[in-house]
């Protein structure tokens, strides 16, 4: 039998005449072994995606690395390095308000991680003025996060300023070269360019939240989208809601947050709902969450 196979120094044309020698059978059997080729080529090249981009960041003397499938379906590469970067205080409400409940950072590590090599772990926090979140923030550093906090700008207008999307888009990119898969742990819209300008580079991008509080674009724009449900909530963590009085408006974010501030300065407005991530945590001194 006579195969076919293509040169970078013979003409088009010389290959055409070498198909019209190959009789209907061994022409069918020819095109079968090319889509094996072919098939073979692709699932390389979808590995090598996962580990978080193709030939420009890889060696051709590292060895070929399979991977393994994860209880839910993940395909886990081995030794895949891993950055998570969460918005904490969008996640935060995204659990409050879907579940009434609290996110467990430790048991969202774990989750997202899943035996790969983690290289660096970021929670990113807003800190409203007089607003104490110490003990919420060494939690997070028991368990293998570092944070970055900003103080929220009241501006006199009434308007506020502070959010983290800049600085977690500069954290990622500065890890992009370090890294082969970013996780990012937000529902945010506004991270779409983010995802496109990282994946553009070869990285593999995650997005990791609530697909209900999750911006449609933000899922169909990264490599892989991790569905997060009430498995990754604080056990037994609810919010005790207080009933309003005949009349009352219904309470807002803003106004939460203004009662937390007055409670820090001595000013209790009496029972409410917890406030903020430290407020919730409800911590003993010796309480941890291992990874």
């Amino acid at each position: 039998m006579k195969y076919f196979s293509p040169s970078p120094h013979s003409s088009n044309g010389g290959r055409l005449n070498d198909l019209k020698d190959l009789s209907p059978d061994e022409l069918i059997s020819h095109v079968e072994e090319l889509e094996e080729q072919l098939d073979s080529l692709r699932r390389r090249h979808e590995i090598e995606l996962r580990r978080g981009g193709g030939e420009s960041r890889s060696s051709s003397s590292e060895p070929f690395t399979p991977t393994h499938t994860h209880a839910d379906g993940y395909d886990v590469v081995s030794h895949q390095r891993v950055a998570v970067l969460i918005d904490v205080q969008n996640m935060y409400y995204a659990a409050r308000n879907l579940y009434n409940s609290k996110l467990e950072f430790s048991k969202l590590l774990r989750f997202l991680i899943r035996g790969r090599q983690l290289s660096r772990a970021i929670a990113y926090i807003v800190e409203r003025p007089g607003m104490e979140q110490e003990k919420f923030v060494e939690v997070l550093r028991r368990n293998g996060y570092e944070v970055r906090k900003k103080i929220l700008i009241e501006r006199s207008d009434g308007s506020q300023k502070g959010d983290w999307d800049l600085g977690i888009a500069l954290d990622a990119v500065a890890l992009s070269d370090k890294v082969d898969a970013v996780v990012l742990v937000t529902g945010d819209g506004d991270f779409v360019n983010l995802v496109s300008f990282l994946m553009n580079r070869g990285v593999r991008v995650e997005i990791a939240s609530f697909p209900e509080t999750t911006a449609l674009e933000l899922i169909r724009s990264c490599s892989y989208y991790h569905r997060l449900n009430d498995k990754v909530l604080l056990s037994g963590a609810q919010f005790q809601e207080r009933e309003r009085t005949e009349g009352e408006p219904e309470r807002t974010e803003r106004h939460e947050e203004d009662d937390l501030v007055r409670e820090s300065r001595g000013r209790t407005p009496g029972p409410r709902p917890g406030r903020s991530p430290v407020d919730d945590l409800e911590l003993d001194d010796d309480d941890d969450f291992d990874l």
